[in-house]
C-alpha cells in the first residue's frame, strides 16, 4: 500500500519512503543525501514500480486519482489535458519534476503542467508532496510537488522487462526496456507506446454528441546512466523523449456555432524532450556529498484544427544545478545533523502564435540560492529548517522560507509535527506580456505569494498505520483579467486572494498477511476571499478506500473505490449552450479491480477493470468520465543475470 506521511513541508524536496515506519529512510534525491522518516515534517505520498503495476493504470493522470488532498480533473480519455489541484490550489500551482527537473510549460498561459500526457512505464517511483515547496524550488510550489523518478538499474547484472496489454476502445499499450548494474556502469532504457481510439468526450445528454471518438497515442523513450569515474566520482546522464496526440471536442459547434458539440478534426500535440548531465562526489566518510547538473527541457504544443495548425507553443528551459548535503561529524549542538545548499540557474524563452493573441518571443534569466538545515534539538525533538532566494531578470527577487519540526512519543508509536511555510508563483511570461487587440500586457505584475501553517500526527502500530494533518493557509496576489469595457480590452493584474484550509486522514490495516485494507479522507475549504464563493472543481469531500488480497504468494486482487464529492464548475445544459459559472455539479463515485497471477518466476498475467460499476459522470463538467474499460495483459522480468 502507498504510504502517507501527513506533516507540514520543509525541507521534503523529492522525498523517498518504502514504507511508513519509525525506521525506514528517506532519499532526499536531488542531493543524494538520506534522513529518517521520523525526522522530516513532511505530506508525503509515495507510490513505487510495484504498486504502479499492482493496480494496472498506465498513466499518470489515472494514478494521481486515489492520492489524499489530489484532485486530478481531466477533460477525457488518456491524453487529455489534465489539472491537479493540490490542497484546494489552483493547478498552475503544482509544480511537477521528472528525477527534480522542472517540467511545468512555460510557454502555456499559466504555466502549467498536462499531467495527462505522462505513461508510467518509465517510473520507478512517483512521490506527491502536498503543502508549500517555494523554499527548495521556488515558482509554482504553492500546493505541492509532483516527482517523477525513473526506474533505478538493478545492482548487479543485466535484466529486460516487458509489458503489453490490450482492451476497450481498442487500446493497446507495450513497453520493453532494460537495466543493467555492472562495477563501474550502471543504467536503464525504456520505450514504450499507447494507442487508444478512445471514447466520445462529449457527453451523452448533450444533443450535439454524435458518439465520434476522442482518441489519444503516446510514445516515450528514457534513458538514465552513471559511470563511476573514480571511487568518489560518478558522472550521470538522462534523456527523455515524449509525443503524445489527443482529439477533443468545441465548445463552438453545433447548429449556432455556440455550443459544446463533437468536433472530429481538433486535436493537440504535445511534445516534449529532456535532457540532463551532471557529476556526483563524495568524500570516502560521506559525510559530504556535491553535485552539478545541466540540461535542458524543450516544448512543442500544437492544435490542429483538420491539417490546420491554429496554435503553436514553443519553450526551451536551459538550467544548471549546483548542490552540497553535509553531515558535521562530532556535532555538539546538534544531534545527527544535516545541511543542504544549492545554486540554481535557469534561462525560459518562449515562442507562441494563436488564434487570439499577437505573436510573443521573450525570454528570462533567474538565479536562485537555497539551504536548509535539520538536527535533533533533543533525542526527541528534531527541527527542519530551509529557506530559498529567487531573483529574477524582469522583476527582482523573491524570498521564501519553511520552518517545521517532529516530537516522538516512542511509548505510543506516533510522531507531532508542525510547521509553517511561505511560496510564491512567479507571473508567467504569457501572463506579463501577451497582447492582442483586446488584450493589454502588464510587464509590472508581481508574483502571487501563500503561506500555510499545518498540524498533524502519524501513528504506526504492529498491524495498524493511522494519522491525520490539518492545513490553513492563504494565496495573495492571485493573477487574474480585468476587462474594462470602456477600451474593450482586458489586462491581468494582482488583485484576487484565496483562503485555503482542510484536513487530511487515512488509516491502514494489515491483520493477516494476506490482506490489506486501507481509507483515505479529505476536507477541502477552498474560498474565494473577494467574494467568499467556493473555488471551482474542488470537491469539499474526497476519499477513497483499497482492499489487497494475496491468496497465495504468486497472486493478487485489489480493489479500489473512489469518491469525488460535488462541486462547483462551469455547466453547460442538455442542448449544449452555456448555462453559468460556478454552479454545483454532482459527486460521483467508482471502483477499479486489477488482478494479478505469476507465470512461474517471469510473467504475470495482469487484468484490469476501470469504473467497473459503469458510472455516468463528468469531471469536468461537460466531459464525460471513462466508461467501464477491461484490460487484459502480460509482464515478462527475468532475474538480473
Amino acid at each position: 500500500m502507498r504510504p502517507t506521511l501527513c506533516a507540514g513541508a520543509a525541507l521534503t524536496a523529492l522525498l523517498t519512503a518504502p514504507a511508513l515506519s519509525q525506521t525506514d529512510t528517506i532519499t532526499v534525491t536531488s542531493i543524494r543525501a538520506e534522513s529518517a522518516a521520523e525526522r522530516l515534517p513532511a505530506s508525503v505520498s509515495i507510490i513505487d514500480r510495484e504498486e504502479i503495476e499492482l493496480d494496472g493504470v498506465a498513466t499518470l493522470a489515472d494514478l494521481l486519482k486515489d492520492e489524499p488532498g489530489v484532485s486530478a480533473v481531466q477533460n477525457g480519455p488518456a491524453g487529455s489535458l489534465t489539472s491537479v489541484f493540490i490542497r484546494g490550489a489552483n493547478s498552475k500551482h503544482t509544480l511537477a519534476l521528472y528525477d527534480g527537473i522542472r517540467l511545468n510549460d512555460p510557454s502555456t498561459a499559466t504555466g502549467v503542467f498536462n499531467f495527462g500526457s505522462d505513461l508510467l512505464g518509465d517510473a520507478g517511483r512517483i512521490e506527491i508532496v502536498r503543502g508549500p515547496l517555494s523554499s527548495l524550488y521556488g515558482s509554482d510550489a504553492i500546493g505541492g510537488v509532483i516527482n517523477i523518478l525513473p526506474r533505478s538499474a538493478p545492482e548487479t547484472g543485466f535484466q529486460p522487462f516487458a509489458e503489453a496489454s490490450v482492451g476497450e476502445f481498442n487500446t493497446i499499450r507495450a513497453l520493453a526496456g532494460a537495466g543493467y548494474g555492472g562495477e563501474r556502469v550502471r543504467g536503464v532504457i525504456t520505450a514504450e507506446t499507447f494507442e487508444s481510439d478512445g471514447y466520445d468526450v462529449t457527453p451523452a445528454r448533450i444533443a450535439t454528441a454524435t458518439g465520434d471518438p476522442d482518441g489519444a497515442s503516446v510514445d516515450v523513450i528514457t534513458a538514465s546512466g552513471e559511470i563511476d569515474l573514480t571511487d568518489s566520482l560518478r558522472l550521470d546522464a538522462l534523456i527523455r523523449r515524449r509525443e503524445a496526440v489527443s482529439e477533443f471536442d468545441t465548445f463552438s459547434g453545433g447548429p449556432t456555432g455556440f455550443q459544446r458539440a463533437d468536433d472530429p478534426d481538433l486535436e493537440t500535440r504535445d511534445d516534449q524532450t529532456l535532457w540532463a548531465l551532471g557529476l556526483h562526489g563524495a568524500t570516502p566518510n560521506g559525510a559530504l556529498e556535491t553535485r552539478i547538473r545541466g540540461g535542458q527541457v524543450i516544448y512543442d504544443l500544437e492544435s490542429l484544427d483538420g491539417a490546420a495548425i491554429t496554435d503553436t507553443y514553443e519553450a526551451e528551459r536551459d538550467f544548471a544545478q549546483a548542490s552540497l548535503a553535509w553531515r558535521p561529524r562530532g556535532a555538539d549542538v546538534l544531534i545527527d545533523p544535516l545541511i543542504s545548499a544549492g545554486l540554481d540557474w535557469q534561462d525560459e524563452r518562449i515562442d507562441t502564435d494563436t488564434a487570439f493573441n499577437n505573436p510573443l518571443s521573450v525570454s528570462e534569466d533567474t538565479v536562485s540560492l537555497y539551504a536548509a538545515v535539520q538536527g535533533g534539538l533533543t533525542e526527541a525533538l528534531t527541527v527542519t529548517a530551509s529557506a530559498r532566494y529567487d531573483d529574477y531578470e524582469a522583476f527582482g527577487g523573491q524570498t521564501t522560507g519553511n520552518i517545521g519540526a517532529v516530537y516522538a512519543l516512542p511509548a505510543l508509536s506516533t510522531r507531532l509535527r508542525a510547521s509553517y511555510g511561505t511560496s510564491f508563483k512567479a507571473p508567467t511570461l504569457s501572463e506579463r506580456f501577451a497582447s492582442s487587440a483586446f488584450v493589454t500586457p502588464n510587464p509590472d505584475l508581481e508574483p502571487e505569494e501563500g503561506e500555510t501553517v499545518e498540524i498533524g500526527f502519524d501513528t504506526t502500530l504492529e498491524t495498524v498505520a493511522f494519522g491525520a494533518a490539518w492545513y490553513d493557509g492563504a494565496v495573495e496576489n492571485l493573477i487574474e483579467n480585468v476587462f474594462d469595457f470602456t477600451t474593450f480590452t482586458g489586462t491581468n493584474r494582482n488583485i484576487g486572494q484565496a483562503d485555503l484550509s482542510g484536513w487530511e486522514a487515512y488509516a491502514e490495516w494489515t491483520p493477516i498477511d494476506a490482506l490489506t485494507l486501507a481509507a483515505d479522507y479529505t476536507y477541502t475549504d477552498a474560498i474565494n476571499a473577494d467574494t467568499g464563493a467556493r473555488l471551482q472543481r474542488r470537491p469539499g469531500h474526497a476519499w477513497s478506500a483499497r482492499a489487497v488480497v494475496r491468496p497465495s504468494d504468486f497472486a493478487a486482487l485489489t480493489v479500489r473505490y473512489n469518491h469525488v464529492g460535488e462541486r462547483r464548475d462551469v455547466t453547460y445544459d442538455d442542448a449544449g449552450f452555456f448555462i453559468a459559472s460556478g454552479q454545483i455539479i454532482d459527486g460521483y463515485q467508482t471502483v477499479d479491480l486489477t488482478g494479478t497471477l505469476d507465470l512461474g518466476d517471469s510473467a504475470q498475467l495482469f487484468l484490469s477493470a476501470t469504473n467497473l460499476l459503469d458510472e455516468t459522470y463528468e469531471q469536468p463538467a461537460s466531459f464525460a468520465g471513462a466508461p467501464r474499460a477491461v484490460t487484459i495483459g502480460l509482464r515478462w522480468r527475468p532475474e538480473a543475470r
